[in-house]
């Protein structure tokens, strides 16, 4: 019962900074949960919050997606994944995996610190960071972490940025979903506790909404970047 107190509030609190940042929901979420129920459960876990999650943030902003145009980005990012899935079979210790998902959260964080919006991407470096995306989703389930250097220097408008993001997520996380299955991952108690979390997250949502014009978006960026730093510090001792 403790582990699902624990894991539905940092669940709630994770996705309550992605409704407001327009990322980093998973990021905070998969370290976190692995702590309480291991990464396997954890990747369950968030990934059934995610479909909800993002699934509400696309219908609030649904008059600002552009499917067409996310085709292309889409077969790359699904490409990763079908890496991923194949790194997967050489890579299966979640010692060494959460190790390497500390490594990839802090680059990742740091990049977004210094270059911040300034980032330019030429196509091969997009490409290159479309197929890193996928291939982080497949083994973490924070690929968004990754994707969001592209659809940033994408996407300039907020509404704009979070509705493609959330819906190639979505995209995502019902491919990771159909694959989980078919390994066995998912368990009835997983499942419990993803859908007792789908409530919490989409009032979160609708919470964060409401908080995004209220704030300086660029100082809530800077704290989630500290918070992101001493997560995979944590991760790497």
């Amino acid at each position: 019962m403790l582990q699902i107190v624990e894991t539905e509030i940092v669940l709630f609190i994770s996705f309550l900074i992605s409704s407001v940042a327009g990322f980093a929901g998973a990021a905070i979420a998969v370290p976190i949960c692995t702590a309480i129920l291991g990464l396997s459960n954890a990747k369950a876990v968030v990934n059934i919050i995610s479909i909800a999650f993002n699934g509400t943030i696309t219908i609030q902003h649904r008059e600002k997606l552009n499917v067409k145009e996310l085709i292309p980005v889409l077969s790359l990012v699904l490409t990763g994944m079908i890496m991923g899935a194949f790194i997967n079979n050489f890579i299966t210790a979640d010692e060494i995996l959460i190790r390497i998902l500390g490594v990839i959260i802090l680059v990742i964080t740091l990049i977004r610190l210094i270059y911040n919006k300034e980032l330019k991407l030429s196509k091969p470096v997009s490409v290159v960071i479309l197929l890193l995306s996928g291939i982080v989703n497949y083994l973490f389930l924070c690929g968004g972490l990754v994707m969001v250097l592209y659809t940033s220097t994408r996407y300039k408008e907020k509404e704009l940025f979070r509705c493609n993001n959330s819906f190639l997520f979505i995209i995502q996380s019902v491919y990771m979903c159909i694959m989980q299955y078919f390994k066995g991952i998912y368990t009835r108690e997983n499942v419990t506790i993803g859908l007792i979390g789908v409530v919490p997250v989409i009032i979160a949502t609708i919470i964060g909404k409401r908080i995004v014009g209220v704030i300086s978006q660029k100082k809530f960026e800077k704290i989630i970047y500290i918070l992101m730093i001493v997560m995979s510090i944590s991760l790497l001792i």
